[in-house]
C-alpha cells in the first residue's frame, strides 16, 4: 500500500505548473507547499490557468525557500520536493532538502556546472533519501517499447536532427529582466541562463538514448555560434550544433540542432540503427525495419520496404510527464525505488555527457573523455560554478 505523500513544489514556472498539474490529479499525492520567489506566481487564479479544479486550501506558499524548509515538521513539513527552477539559479537547496531528509524530484539540467552537480549528488548518496531527475522520455510509450526491442541488438549509431526556432519556448515565468538575464523571460536561448541549446533541450535526446543504449564514454562537437549582431533580448545561443556522443558499448549518437531566429518553425529526424536494422517512430507508430527471409535473397527476389517494416508492439499510450510523476510518488510511497527510471546519480552521466560538449567545442572540436571531464585538473575551471554569476 502508497502511503499518502505530502508534496512541495519550488519553482512554479512552465515546467512546475506542468508537474503540479500531474500530482494534482495523482492518487497518493498530497501537494501541502508551493515556492516561488515571485508572488505573482502562487496567486491562486493564476496557477488555476495552468491546473484544472486548482485550489489554495491547506496549501502553505512560500518567496523564500529557507521558510519552506524551516517548516519542516511532523504536522506541516513535506516528505518530498520538486525543484523546478532555472539550472542557473540553484544555490544549496537541494542539499539543504535532502540534508533535512526530503527526497526529492530534480528538473533537468540539474546544474550547468558539474562539480556543483556533484556535491548535491554526494548529499543524496550520504543521506539515503529516494531521487530522481525530470527525464519524461524515459517513460513515453514509444520509447519504452524500443527499449525492450533493443535489449538483445548490437547497437551501432543513431542520429537525432531538431530544427528549431530560438525563439520556440513560450514566456517564462522567471522575472529574468530584474537578475540580469533576457528582457522578454526566454531564458532557453540564452547561453549564462541554459548552458546552451545542447545542455538545456539536448540532454533529453541524449538521455534517451542513454535509455536504449547505456552511458556515454566521450563526447566531441562543433557549434556555429551566433553573429554578435544578431543577439536580442539575451538571446545569444549558437545558430547550429553538431555533436557526437561515443558511448562505453562502441554505439554512436548524432545530435545535430539548429536555432534560428525569425524562422518560428522546426521540424526533425530520429532513427536508431542496429548491425541488421533500424527503428523509428512514426507519428503514433513505431516501425522496425529488418529482413527475416533466406540470405541472401533469390536473384529478382528483392524484399519490398513493406516486407522490411514491422510495427512494434507499444504498451498502453500515456503522457510521459505524468507517468514519471507517477512513479516518483509511489516510489516515495512505498520505500522503494524501483518504479523509477532513473535516480539523481545515473543521470549523472548524461549531464557530464552534455557539458562536455561545450568543453568540447571550447578546444576546438576536442574529443572528451568523461572521466577526464569529470577529474582532470585540466578542466577543474570548466567544472566551477563561478563565485559570482552574471
Amino acid at each position: 500500500m502508497i502511503q499518502q505523500v505530502r508534496v512541495g513544489l519550488v519553482g512554479l514556472g512552465q515546467r512546475g505548473l506542468q508537474h503540479l498539474g500531474a500530482l494534482w490529479r495523482i492518487e497518493g499525492a498530497k501537494v501541502v507547499a508551493l515556492c516561488d520567489p515571485f508572488p505573482e506566481n502562487l496567486e491562486e487564479e493564476k496557477i488555476g490557468r495552468f491546473v484544472e479544479g486548482f485550489c489554495l486550501d491547506g496549501i502553505r506558499t512560500y518567496t523564500r525557500f529557507d521558510d519552506l524548509l524551516g517548516n519542516q515538521n511532523e504536522d506541516a513539513g513535506v516528505d518530498a520536493l520538486y525543484f523546478c527552477i532555472p539550472p542557473n539559479r540553484h544555490g544549496g537547496e537541494v542539499i539543504a532538502a535532502v540534508t533535512a531528509g526530503v527526497h526529492v524530484f530534480v528538473e533537468k539540467p540539474v546544474s550547468l556546472y558539474y562539480d556543483e552537480a556533484m556535491e548535491m549528488e554526494a548529499a543524496i548518496q550520504s543521506a539515503g533519501v529516494i531521487s530522481t531527475v525530470g527525464f519524461n522520455q524515459r517513460h513515453d510509450h514509444r520509447h519504452e517499447a524500443i527499449h525492450h526491442l533493443l535489449q538483445d541488438k548490437r547497437l551501432v549509431m543513431a542520429t537525432a536532427v531538431a530544427n528549431g526556432a530560438l525563439e520556440a519556448h513560450s514566456t517564462k515565468h522567471t522575472r529574468t529582466e530584474e537578475l540580469g538575464g533576457p528582457g522578454n523571460r526566454v531564458w532557453a536561448a540564452s547561453a549564462a541562463w541554459s548552458g546552451t541549446t545542447v545542455v538545456e533541450a539536448g540532454i533529453h535526446q541524449l538521455d534517451t538514448m542513454r535509455y536504449w543504449a547505456g552511458d556515454v564514454a566521450w563526447t566531441r562537437a562543433d557549434y556555429v555560434h551566433r553573429d554578435a549582431e544578431d543577439i536580442e533580448d539575451g538571446g545569444d545561443n549558437p545558430y547550429a550544433y553538431s555533436v557526437t556522443f561515443g558511448f562505453e558499448s562502441g554505439f554512436l549518437f548524432n545530435l545535430l540542432l539548429a536555432r534560428l531566429r525569425k524562422t518560428f518553425w522546426g521540424d526533425g529526424y530520429a532513427g536508431l540503427m542496429w548491425d541488421h536494422g533500424h527503428v523509428k517512430i512514426e507519428g503514433d507508430e513505431v516501425a522496425a525495419y529488418y529482413y527475416e527471409g533466406p540470405y541472401p535473397p533469390a536473384e529478382g527476389d528483392r524484399p519490398s520496404s513493406n516486407d522490411l517494416r514491422h510495427l512494434v508492439a507499444l504498451p498502453e499510450k500515456r503522457d510521459g510527464t505524468f507517468h514519471i510523476n507517477q512513479c516518483f510518488i509511489e516510489a516515495v510511497g512505498r520505500g522503494d525505488t524501483s518504479p523509477l527510471r532513473n535516480s539523481f546519480s545515473s543521470s549523472m552521466n548524461s549531464l557530464a555527457a552534455v557539458l562536455a560538449a561545450n568543453l568540447s567545442d571550447h578546444l576546438g572540436g576536442r574529443k572528451i573523455m568523461l572521466d577526464d571531464f569529470a577529474t582532470s585538473s585540466e578542466f577543474a575551471d570548466f567544472r566551477r560554478k563561478p563565485t559570482q554569476e552574471t
